[in-house]
Parts: C-alpha cells; sequence; structure tokens
C-alpha cells in the first residue's frame, strides 16, 4: 500500500518540482542556471502517461509556477485595485490557470504525437513551447509574455545575443531544447550509451554554437557618440498623485529633481510614466510649468502624462523642447488589463479599473518617434516594453535608442518591478538600441544595447540619476527588420512534425 501511494505521488511531486524550479530562475531569485534542467523533473513525471494523465501533470507545474511567480498580481489588486481578499486571489487563480492550461497542453501533444519517439521529441518540444509562448505573448490586447523562459536569461549576455535574429522566443526555444536534450542523454543511456552519447552531443553543440556567436556579437557591438540622459524617480505615492491637494507638492519635486539632474548639463531629462497630476496642454498652469522649467535648464524634456479627447484618456508621453515648445506626443497602445481596461468585463464585471481617471482609455495607433540631440528616441510606457514586435516598430521607424517610462508602484517591492526591468534586456538585444527608463518608484536605469543593465537605482527613494548611452549606429538587426520570423518557423514546425511521423 505505502508503495503504491508513493508511486502516484511521485508524478505529482515531479511535476511540483518543476514549478518551483520554474519560479526560482526569475527575479528576484535569480538561479538562471536550473532554467537549463527545469523541465527534466516534468518529463519524467509523463513518462510513459497517457496525454490526459501528462496534461494534468502539466497543470500542475504550471499553477505552482504561475500562482507563486505571479503572486503580485493578487497584492496589487487588493492594495491597489481595492479588491476584497478572496477576489484577489481568485482573479490570481483564473490568471494562473489560464497560462496554466499552455503547459497541460504541451505535455498532452508531446505524449500524444511523440509517444515513444525520442527522437521526434528531441525535434517536437522546442518548437512547441516556443509556439505556445509567442500565441500566448503577442495578441494585440490580451498578450501576456511575462515569465517567458527567455527572460530568465537576462544576466547571461552570450546566450541573450542571438535575440538579435531569433527574439526572445529562440532564447526560450534553446532552453527547452537543452532540457529535452540532457532528458533523453540520461534515458537513454540507461539502454543505448551510444543513444545517450548521440542526444548529448547535439545538444552541447547546438548550445556551443549558440553561445559562440553571442560571444562573438558581444565583441562586434559598436559604440557610437554617447548621449548623457538624466532620469529622474520621483517616488511619489499613489494616493498622492492624483490628489489636488498634492499637486503643487508633486510638481515641487519633480523641479527639484530636475534642476538637481541640470548641473550635469544631460542633452534630455525623462520623467515617469503620468508624471504630471494634470492634463498637460490641458491645463493651463500646469503646462506653463513644465515648459518654463525646460526653458530655465535649456534641456528637453520627455514625460508621461494623460491627455483626454472628448470623453476617452490615453496614457501619453510629451516631448518638450529645451525652449520650452511641445515637440510631439506618445499615446500608449498596449494598455495593461486591469489597470487601464478590465478584460472579459462580462465575466469579471466585479473589477474595476486601477488607474484613477474617470472615462475609457483609448489606444494609440502609432510609435511615434522623438527628435532628441541629434538622435531619434522610440518611447513605450510601461508595461508595453514586454512585448517585442511593438517595441521594433518604433526602431523600424528610425529609433536609435528607446526610452521607457514607467509607474511601478503598483507592484510594491515584489518581484515584479524586477522581472519588468529585466526583460527591457531582450528588447535592447532585439534591436541592437540602449534603452533608458525612468519609473516613478523605481527601477530606474539604463539598459545597453547588449542587454546589460547598468545604474539601477534602488525602489521607493527619489533619485536624479545620471547616465550615458551609446545610441545605435548602422542598419536594422534582422528582428528589427523582420520580426518574429523564427516563431513562425516554430509554428510551421510543430503542425508539420506530426505527419512527418506519421510517414516515417
Amino acid at each position: 500500500m505505502k508503495n503504491l501511494i508513493l508511486k502516484e505521488l511521485r508524478p505529482l511531486l515531479l511535476s511540483a518540482l518543476s514549478g518551483i524550479f520554474l519560479v526560482l530562475i526569475f527575479p528576484r531569485f535569480n538561479f538562471e542556471v536550473l532554467a537549463w534542467f527545469a523541465f527534466i523533473p516534468l518529463f519524467s513525471a509523463i513518462e510513459a502517461k497517457t496525454p490526459q494523465r501528462s496534461a494534468l501533470l502539466g497543470f500542475i507545474t504550471g499553477m505552482v509556477f504561475y500562482t507563486w511567480g505571479l503572486s503580485w498580481v493578487n497584492n496589487t489588486l487588493i492594495n491597489y485595485g481595492n479588491l476584497p481578499q478572496i477576489v484577489g486571489f481568485m482573479v490570481l487563480g483564473l490568471l494562473a490557470a489560464y497560462l496554466s492550461f499552455y503547459t497541460a497542453l504541451f505535455c498532452y501533444l508531446i505524449r500524444r504525437v511523440c509517444k515513444d519517439d525520442r527522437g521526434l521529441l528531441f525535434l517536437f518540444a522546442p518548437v512547441l513551447w516556443t509556439s505556445f509562448e509567442y500565441l500566448r505573448s503577442s495578441h494585440s490586447e490580451y498578450g501576456f509574455s511575462w515569465l517567458g523562459l527567455g527572460y530568465s536569461q537576462f544576466q547571461t549576455l552570450p546566450v541573450i545575443q542571438m535575440a538579435e535574429i531569433t527574439g526572445v522566443y529562440g532564447v526560450s526555444w534553446l532552453i527547452m531544447l537543452v532540457n529535452v536534450g540532457l532528458y533523453l542523454a540520461w534515458k537513454s543511456w540507461q539502454q543505448s550509451p551510444n543513444m545517450g552519447a548521440r542526444f548529448l552531443s547535439v545538444t552541447i553543440l547546438v548550445l556551443a554554437l549558440w553561445v559562440g556567436y553571442g560571444g562573438l556579437a558581444l565583441n562586434r557591438v559598436v559604440n557610437g557618440p554617447s548621449l548623457t540622459v538624466g532620469l529622474i524617480q520621483g517616488n511619489v505615492e499613489q494616493a498622492m498623485k492624483w490628489n489636488p491637494v498634492y499637486q503643487k507638492v508633486v510638481m515641487a519635486k519633480y523641479r527639484a529633481l530636475t534642476l538637481k539632474a541640470a548641473q550635469s548639463n544631460p542633452q534630455l531629462i525623462v520623467w515617469p510614466e503620468t508624471a504630471t497630476p494634470f492634463f498637460y496642454t490641458q491645463h493651463a498652469p500646469g503646462t506653463q510649468f513644465v515648459n518654463d522649467l525646460a526653458r530655465q535648464t535649456e534641456i528637453p524634456i520627455l514625460f508621461g502624462s494623460p491627455y483626454k479627447e472628448n470623453s476617452i484618456h490615453y496614457n501619453s508621453a510629451y516631448l518638450v523642447s529645451e525652449i520650452g515648445t511641445t515637440q510631439n506626443r506618445y499615446d500608449k497602445i498596449h494598455l495593461v488589463p486591469f489597470g487601464e481596461f478590465v478584460p472579459f468585463r462580462k465575466i469579471l464585471f466585479f473589477v474595476e479599473k486601477m488607474v484613477e481617471m474617470i472615462g475609457n482609455s483609448g489606444r494609440g495607433e502609432e510609435a511615434i518617434v522623438f527628435d532628441v540631440a541629434g538622435h531619434k528616441a522610440g518611447v513605450s510606457i510601461c508595461y508595453e516594453i514586454i512585448f517585442p514586435d511593438l517595441i521594433r516598430q518604433a526602431v523600424k521607424n528610425g529609433a536609435n535608442f528607446l526610452v521607457n517610462i514607467t509607474n511601478d508602484a503598483w507592484f510594491g517591492k515584489s518581484a515584479a518591478s524586477y522581472q519588468h526591468m529585466s526583460m527591457g534586456a531582450l528588447r535592447a538585444v532585439e534591436n541592437r538600441v540602449p534603452i533608458v527608463r525612468a519609473a516613478n518608484t523605481g527601477i530606474s536605469g539604463t539598459i545597453t544595447a547588449n542587454g546589460q543593465l547598468q545604474d539601477e537605482t534602488e525602489l521607493f527613494v527619489e533619485a536624479a540619476m545620471i547616465t550615458k548611452i551609446s545610441p545605435r549606429q548602422g542598419g536594422l538587426t534582422f528582428y528589427s527588420a523582420y520580426g518574429d520570423v523564427f516563431s513562425w518557423l516554430c509554428l510551421g514546425l510543430t503542425l508539420l512534425l506530426p505527419f512527418w511521423r506519421n510517414h516515417k
């Protein structure tokens, strides 16, 4: 009886173990080395299981991974969305279950399609996982790429350099290929050392070539003329942002920090998302305040401010020139679920937006590029930085550096701010452009064109950070020019490989 119980528990525990490993590879744990074998327990759990049983085990892995890895969602909804705790947990559970569906379907299909064909499993698992990750990440409204496998390697620079061709999804493919390769080498070795050696050799060869390319790419990055940027981190509490009583206090804080940064003569000063507690261009005293400050410092200021047209509100970014004139405006394209709109409102009718503005949220339509000190800046607001195809549009439009403005106060001191910052590393590599980031409560800082994070601020402190970047010189990367070709290739192989098996 005891042995029977252990036999039943073993696959459940192995599935949960894979979920725990996956949590640990992301910030703030950053044990990214675990990514290379995190799925081996799950593969062992579903070995010789029916597709249906395998789907259940995959779902368990997903629920452990996403419930723990996205636990900050619950904190955000309760503390800033004013939801009862039980409702916050329900929303987190629904999100985790939705994402776990992909893990369940992944396990179902590799058992259904591959059965005991180890060669097919080696080819099929990486493209299938990458296809699912791409599909769940790329929808123009409901896409959610958070905790994509490739992001776990943001600190391992040689591994992520191939993203200039494949995008972040190529890194996810590599991680899964190494996982399945090591698993098959281990399993095959017990029956046929020669077969085990073949799987291991191919896996090591692919990994070595990938990392070798990364090393060459790191040496190839050419730095051009530098641009000095002042990043302002206001550390304004959410309760203060839209309370009229604190409007003068908030703007005095930004003025003081801007004057402090101006002492270092930067060529651009950046404020965070919705930095102004008023509608710039539609609030005369506030507009005059910002324009006068730009004239006083003789430095352009790029900042976030809401914009209203009729009853529709836009989350926008403005550039004011050194002579105090409004140069351009960018309206946010990809809105934050629950923050700026409520997804599946008919089901989640009890949830309201957390953004403290009345009215409907509008979506921008174009990746506007700003002219700054002889360079061109592409702007993203908050959540947009996690969408590869969206960010590359600005680079295609001529941007040679990127600015991300955000307000991560919603995340508190959870891992979310660190996860958010880390995803920017892949955007920098994909497009070979540096990124500067100004966050209301942090993390503000810089990401070089090879994905290295620099000059990072602490959370919940005021800061006037001076940083230098080297805007891109030369042509577009393959990814900037052509987008998710690699992911579409994986989608095609996902459809074709099952037929290849049936015709062998």
